[in-house]
């Protein structure tokens, strides 16, 4: 194994978590009671991309986890990449064998309290529903350029960053639509996967 090689995959590693899961489907109206809420663009509750929307929130695996808070969502856009793109990262054959693609949306604290970003993060259905999450990048010493993370600095009330997930899809799927969903027991929001 050649030094620059190996220094790579000590650099970078890829956690697995492109796994697909069913679709839990519902409508963008019941995602929310908040008034801000964008209108869908169809009767199917789908926004367009570019469109805002105010979702609920609860801040998984933290002190305030108890606590119901609110975030505004934009996706800005869908970017289909390459497998190339991840050249110097340890992937597993399946990985190896997928489409990655970058979803790029901003989010906004609308609560009274700082969040963690790292459940900030919107996922890909295919067109037959099934939803892959994004997939954890771990990058030592530097940033995976393609789809820059975020800062690990907790979301103050009122602020807001532009966040990018990296989706790993199987060859055969296609995206279908965007999906964000910031309380399990709330209905997703969606947006057209472009």
């Amino acid at each position: 194994m050649h030094l620059r090689t190996t220094l790579l995959a000590v650099a970078a590693a890829l956690v697995l978590g492109a796994t697909g899961c069913g679709s839990s489907g519902g409508d963008m109206g019941a995602a929310t009671d908040d008034p801000s809420v964008a209108k869908a663009s169809g009767s199917d509750g789908v926004l367009a991309l570019g469109r805002g929307a105010v979702a609920p929130f609860v801040d998984y695996g933290t002190p305030n986890q108890a606590k119901k808070t609110k975030v505004g969502v934009r996706v800005h856009e869908v970017r289909k990449g390459r497998i190339a793109d991840f050249k110097g990262f340890n992937l597993e054959p399946d990985q190896r064998r997928s489409t990655p693609y970058y979803v790029d949306a901003t989010f906004e604290n609308r609560g009274g309290f700082p969040l963690s970003r790292n459940l900030l993060r919107a996922s890909l259905e295919d067109s037959d529903g099934r939803e892959y999450r994004p997939t954890t990048l771990v990058v030592l010493g530097g940033s995976f350029q393609r789809c820059p993370q975020p800062a690990r600095s907790a979301l103050k009330p009122g602020g807001s960053f532009d966040g990018c997930s990296v989706v790993l899809l199987p060859k055969e799927a296609r995206p279908g639509r965007v999906r964000f969903q910031g309380d399990v027991a709330k209905d997703p929001v969606y947006w057209e996967a472009g």
